[in-house]
């Protein structure tokens, strides 16, 4: 049985399949702390989310470079907001006009580019006002609408941000053995990087206009595979993908997922790989059929293994078929098990969870989607102390 150890050899061991102590806790507080009164509300920044988990007692990993916080590099795509305010489009010029109303904005948005002009409308609803503590935009009018946009498209994607890896790698040294660092990358066509075409219509693409659809997902892959390697290069060895606009729960089907989205996550998982680092692939919605092909890619870390009745991972069977080849994160419910059970519904769940896990090697521990911010602090202090109860009676810490 391995010694006591730091939060980040406990973390960096799961993945390794290594001896740990006890079993990691990694909970995604993002939301929670973006809108709970006991957390530390309307921030998310790197710092916070250190703060946040050691106070909870949780072995921290931080996102860095998280959408909402600063990626990269502008997303306008996806958000009109973004934090660059346009000016790292030196060769493009771009009108806005937004409308405020009660419950939501409305952006409607002009881009001039040397190959073409672009337009788009976003209706943006404002946080808990019918669609949670962080509505996504829907897309009355996509930017790209036919493949005459496809060339002023490429014109809206940034160069990463002047001292991004610098910063990150800064943070990662004061972390320390607190905790592991890890890269967001959300510039994928599996995230936010379809929102040009909005994702009804890269469905109707899938169908209708393959050749539109596969051009776009390879503009996107690029920008995305060129964010990854100014990261790596810098010496990063912990990253996260995910690519939750492209699984069962969005309506593809095991067609369309294997033609269109596993050709670009093998790339991604390649490149990752080829800098000796470790790859984690999130999907928070259904995804036990994709699981075995991205066992054979030789993903590192599989997460978020949504359980049932919203997703259809059972961790035990996974375990069981797939443990000793990947590490596996994730698993729980945060919702009918958290945010809106009792302390006793926490401690259940989490000891069947650690039963079904059987020798906890690979594993690290967390739900399948971040916590929303109506979930009762007492629920996260028992988690932690539930892995900790277990872990001490079953593997003598």
């Amino acid at each position: 049985m391995a010694a006591k150890m730091t939060a980040r050899q406990r973390i960096v061991g799961a993945i390794a399949h290594g001896e740990v102590d006890r079993i990691p806790v990694c909970p995604n507080l993002m939301r929670w702390m973006r809108g709970n009164k006991d957390g530390v509300q309307g921030c998310t920044c790197e710092l916070h989310q250190l703060a946040v988990l050691e106070k909870f007692g949780f072995d921290p990993l931080i996102y860095f470079g998280m959408y909402l916080n600063h990626p990269i590099s502008s997303d306008y795509v996806y958000r009109p907001d973004a934090d660059g305010g346009y000016r790292d489009l030196p060769n493009v010029n771009v009108d806005i006009r937004v409308e405020n109303h009660k419950d939501r904005t409305v952006h409607i948005r002009t881009f001039k580019t040397p190959d073409g002009t672009l337009t788009d409308k976003i209706d943006w609803s404002r946080p808990n006002m019918g669609y949670g503590d962080g509505p996504n935009p829907h897309r009355e009018e996509p930017l790209v609408k036919s493949m005459s946009d496809v060339a002023a498209l490429r014109h809206l994607y940034p160069k990463p941000r002047a001292g991004f890896t610098q910063d990150l790698r800064m943070f990662a040294e004061m972390v320390g053995e607190r905790g592991v660092v890890e890269y967001h990358e959300a510039s994928n066509a599996g995230s936010w990087g379809m929102e040009s075409l909005g994702p009804e219509n890269m469905l109707l693409c899938s169908v209708a206009d393959k050749d539109l659809l596969k051009t776009v997902l390879r503009i996107c892959q690029d920008q995305h595979i060129r964010n990854l390697k100014e990261v790596l290069e810098s010496g990063h060895k912990y990253i996260q993908v995910s690519w939750f606009q492209c699984g069962p729960s969005v309506g593809w089907s095991p067609s369309g997922i294997k033609e269109f989205f596993l050709p670009l996550i093998r790339e991604s998982v390649e490149m990752v790989h080829r800098y000796n680092a470790s790859y984690r692939f999130q999907d928070d919605g259904k995804m036990a059929d994709i699981i075995p092909k991205l066992v054979d890619m030789g993903v590192d870390v599989i997460g978020a293994l949504q359980p049932p009745p919203v997703g259809d991972c059972l961790i035990g069977e996974i375990k069981k078929h797939y443990g000793n080849k990947t590490c596996l994160f994730g698993g729980l419910d945060p919702i009918y098990t958290f945010e809106l059970g009792t302390k006793e519904n926490v401690r259940k769940a989490t000891t069947e969870y650690l039963e079904q896990v059987g020798d906890g090697k690979g594993i690290i521990v967390n739900t399948a989607e971040a916590f929303g911010p109506e979930t009762p602090p007492e629920s996260l202090h028992e988690w932690v102390k539930s892995v900790a109860d277990w872990c001490r009676k079953n593997m003598g810490k």
